[in-house]
């Protein structure tokens, strides 16, 4: 898609054309779209709403993962805690020696923090994606076909 301005400066109250060339079974048509700035404020708004979505379910997953090594590490534990005395623990860069019991509240509580943060970042996605969904409304009902925000 190509921007650019009828008057050659970018004003506030300036429209921008939106050339788009869209392929619909294997017809080609070209599209003149006139955008207001307020309208490609609101496209923008989207991309970047959409850009940390895509941010905080990566940050989802990853905090699964590390909440699934944890769940791991606890079953490991509670498997080898009558054979062992003290098992090694990470904090940080450095393992330190813990007893199975002080091993088994190390991770409740990392457990509990990576639970609370993926309940935070879950809220914030809920919210990106209120966001991302009127603005889609209101850019469909002004644009209808002629613009694609579909987001995953």
């Amino acid at each position: 898609a190509v921007v650019s301005t009828q008057s050659g400066h970018y004003g506030r109250d300036t429209n921008y054309i939106l050339r788009s060339n869209m392929v619909e079974q294997q017809a080609v048509s070209d599209h003149e779209i006139h955008i207001k700035y307020e309208d490609q404020e609101k496209i923008n708004q989207f991309a970047r709403y959409n850009s940390k979505l895509l941010e905080i379910k990566d940050d989802v997953a990853s905090k699964n993962k590390q909440l699934q090594n944890l769940v791991d590490a606890e079953q490991d534990v509670e498997e080898l805690e009558l054979d062992e005395d003290s098992f090694p623990f990470q904090l940080g860069e450095v393992f330190v020696e813990m007893s199975a019991d002080q091993t088994k509240e190390m991770i409740a509580k990392y457990k509990k923090k990576i639970e609370d943060d993926v309940v935070v970042l879950k809220e914030k996605a809920g919210e990106h994606e209120a966001n991302m969904k009127e603005l889609k409304s209101e850019l469909y009902s002004k644009f209808g076909s002629a613009i694609n925000l579909e987001y995953d």
